[in-house]
Order: structure tokens, then sequence, then C-alpha cells
């Protein structure tokens, strides 16, 4: 059994000891309240997944607290690196709303946990799954990195992208030593030559080009490789309490809409938050798309090639239909209100 997946049995698990215990074997995240308002009736657990910047500005502005204190929710907030331990706690029942990339999403569903997709929040051809090689590299292509040491969050958006882009290139998966590392792990592994190149995503690869010199060696966008990024809910929890996936998505459509009204603040914002440099984030956020809307077919597609790869790659035991576990009423409201 390899990491991801006895990550997700250990998810498994915790769907039945959701009710004896109040956690799960997840990885350790930071969990605080989310306003000083009276508690309300009832409490809404939101997770950023990978320290997203969009979550943080829609912390930092309340407007989740707004939404949900139309219809007595109360909201908490947690942190996880990536999707599979976020996964490991929405299973627990400690995460009842978030986002996460095509390989997360996927492979909750074919590990039966109670997820329900919502709505698409990016395509995923900007400002994720870049690969990065050091300024001294002389790399020109996947293939020049052969038998190399390549850092990356297995499992993840990234590892999707990458099984994708060297079977484009003709090679395998094999054909290289991929290094599991979350984001911040691999900062350090890459800035001291302990890895040969990092799979990773903004702001993290654009802070190691603007720092250290660092190089672009391919990218999803120059590949026109989407991985869509989704807006998720627990099942159960949205079944529960009506109206509160429609609240999660409009906090999200202030967010986009504040985003893109008011770029130098947001800019600012992210800039202080992840501490790196203003020009640096403000790269990042221009190249960052964000929709909020119904998955297409197109999309689907997309999420139902990834899922096939998944399967072939073995990181998944059984064919599913990605389009079973996407419940489109609540973004259709939000869009039809507007």
């Amino acid at each position: 059994m390899n990491k991801l997946q006895a990550s997700l049995a250990a998810a498994a698990l915790a769907i039945g000891l959701a009710g004896l215990t109040g956690c799960g074997a997840g990885q350790a995240a930071t969990t605080a309240s989310g306003t000083d308002a009276p508690k309300g009736a009832y409490t809404v657990n939101l997770a950023n997944n990978g320290g997203g910047g969009l979550f943080l500005l829609a912390k930092e502005k309340g407007w989740f607290e707004e939404e949900f204190a139309k219809i007595g929710g109360d909201v908490k907030w947690s942190e996880f690196p990536s999707g599979p331990a976020l996964l490991e706690a929405l299973a627990a029942g400690r995460v009842d709303f978030s986002w996460l990339g095509d390989g997360a999403a996927i492979s909750a569903q074919a590990n039966n946990l109670p997820v329900t997709t919502l709505s698409l929040l990016s395509e995923g051809l900007k400002g994720l799954n870049i690969v990065i090689v050091p300024a001294k590299s002389t790399a020109q292509s996947l293939a020049d990195l052969k038998g190399k040491k390549i850092a990356i969050a297995k499992g993840t958006t990234l590892h999707v992208f990458f099984i994708k882009a060297v079977k484009q290139a003709g090679l395998k998966e094999s054909d290289f030593q991929l290094i599991q590392l979350q984001a911040e792990e691999a900062v350090a592994a890459f800035e001291s030559g302990a890895v040969d190149a990092w799979v990773g995503l903004d702001p993290y690869t654009s802070i190691q080009i603007a720092k250290n010199g660092a190089r672009v060696l391919t990218s999803g966008e120059a590949l026109n490789i989407k991985a869509p990024v989704l807006t998720i809910g627990r099942t159960d929890f949205v079944k529960e309490h009506p109206g509160a996936a429609e609240a999660f998505l409009k906090g999200f459509e202030k967010a986009i809409a504040f985003q893109k009204e008011h770029r130098d603040e947001v800019v600012e914002f992210i800039a202080k938050a992840k501490k790196a440099d203003r020009a640096t984030i403000e790269l990042v956020v221009q190249n960052t798309e964000y929709s909020n809307v119904p998955i297409s077919k197109e999309i689907f597609g997309v999420q139902q090639a990834s899922a096939d790869i998944l399967l072939e790659a073995g990181f998944i035991k059984k064919k599913i239909d990605v389009t079973h576990n996407t419940d489109s009423k609540a973004i259709e409201a939000v869009k039809a209100a507007k």
C-alpha cells in the first residue's frame, strides 16, 4: 500500500470513528475561531487547502462568516498542507467545506469518502503545475530529468499533472525519482540542491524564480494540461444544512469579485501573509484565474481522463464516474440570484 492509499484508508476508517472521537488519524492542522459574533445554531468547519491566497483573503475580510451568520452558522477555520491530509479530517467530520485539486477529489470518490463537488473554482492552467529547475541546471526538457530527483506532493493535482506530462513526452513515471515533499518541505530541498527539480505551484515557484533564479522547465499552461480545482462539501453536512453550500459559494463570489476590483490591495495582503516580495506576488495574482461556475461537460471529461490515468497508475483501485459525486444546485442558485 503506497502512502496515498494508506492515508485514504485511514480517512475511510475515520468515518466509522467520527461518532466516537473528536479527531481522526489525519495530519495536524491549525484551527481558530472565525468570528467574535455570538455562537450560531451550528458550527461550519472551513479548511484552507495548501494556504490558498483567495481563502486567506476571504478569511481576513470575514465574507464566509457574513454569509453563514445569515443562516445560523458559526465558522471555524483550519489549514492543511494538501488534499490527502484534508480528506482525513473531512471523513472524521472536522471539515465541512473546502476546495480540492483533481487528484484528491478523484481519490476521495474512489475511496467512497463523503465528498460532494459543488463548483469549478479554476481550470488550473495558470499558477499551478509548474516544473522548475535550479538556475545552474542544464535540463531543457522532462527527458533531461530522467533518473533525477524531483520533489512532488504525491496524490495531489501536481502528481496527476506530472503523470500526464511525462506520458505526453513519451516517458514513464518510473523514469524519475519522485521525492514525496509538501510545499514547505520542498523549498528547503530545492534551495539546498537535494532535488534536481520541483513540481510546484505559485506563489512558491514564482518566489524561487525571483529569489534564486530558478527556471520554468514546463508547466500545465505550456502543455495545455488542465487541472480543475473544485469547491467541495462534506456530503452529510450539505444535506443536513440547506443553504450552507450556497453560503459557502457566495463567500467565494465576494473574494473573486474583490480580487478583480482591488488587485493592489490583494497583492499587498498576500505578500504580507506569505512574507514574499510584492513584485512576485503581483505576478502570481495576475496569472491567477478564478471562476466559480457549474462544472461543464468539458471539465468532467478532463476529470474522467485524470481518473482513468490514476487507475492505470495504481493510485485508485476501481473505475469511477466523476459525475456521480457532483451537486450543481447551489452554484446554479448563486449565479441565478446575481
